[in-house]
């Protein structure tokens, strides 16, 4: 079940008055756990002619802005590639900005862009690319030589694999230790940064 306006416009107990919302405040309907992750999934276009999404983008700032977290809480909200989340504000409340870059010119440009949209909220230090699908350490290296150039700064690197395809094809998790190494060191490198800015 997704939250939407209507899970929280009613009344005077509506979670959209109040200053504040803790994670733990979420009626269970809405949210999903399992090893202590929760995921919460805010809006979807699920019928023709419902209409645009800016609804969506406009709860999910409005939550995001009142959001409260725990000492030992972290959020990562995963959005729709492009720049549109941007424009609805969603960026507002966060403090980081990771970008997902994969081997195009496209996707050089959408980062360059994206970079400058975080700068502009107040992110700019603190955006970051992953480089994703990438085959070969030649083409590793031409990416991240783009990227420096247009002062975006690169994290970490996912590597092609067909597992993760299949994996994705299958609708389950990833097998394997590689991809897992991988985001360890890309969540690594995450912590260590947050805990120099706390020094």
């Amino acid at each position: 079940m997704k939250i939407s306006f209507k899970t929280f416009s009613k009344g005077s107990g509506s979670i959209l008055t109040r200053d504040e919302i803790r994670t733990d405040e979420l009626p269970l309907q809405y949210v999903q756990e399992k090893d202590g992750i929760r995921l919460v999934c805010i809006g979807k276009i699920l019928q023709s002619l419902e209409g645009c999404a800016c609804p969506m983008g406009a709860l999910s700032r409005e939550f995001l802005k009142r959001l409260r977290l725990r000492e030992s809480e972290m959020v990562l909200i995963d959005t729709e590639a492009g720049v549109e989340h941007f424009g609805r504000g969603v960026e507002t409340s966060v403090d980081s900005v990771l970008i997902v870059v994969e081997p195009s010119l496209d996707s050089l440009e959408l980062a360059e862009k994206i970079n400058t949209l975080a700068s502009q909220v107040g992110i700019g230090e603190k955006v970051w690319a992953i480089l994703n699908k990438i085959p070969s350490d030649e083409l590793k290296s031409k990416l991240m030589d783009d990227l420096a150039g247009r002062n975006v700064k690169v994290i970490g690197t996912i590597e092609y694999d067909p597992d993760i395809f299949l994996a994705s094809l299958e609708g389950r998790p990833p097998d394997g230790d590689k991809p897992k190494r991988e985001m360890k060191r890309i969540l690594d490198a995450l912590l260590e940064d947050e805990g120099r800015e706390d020094r």
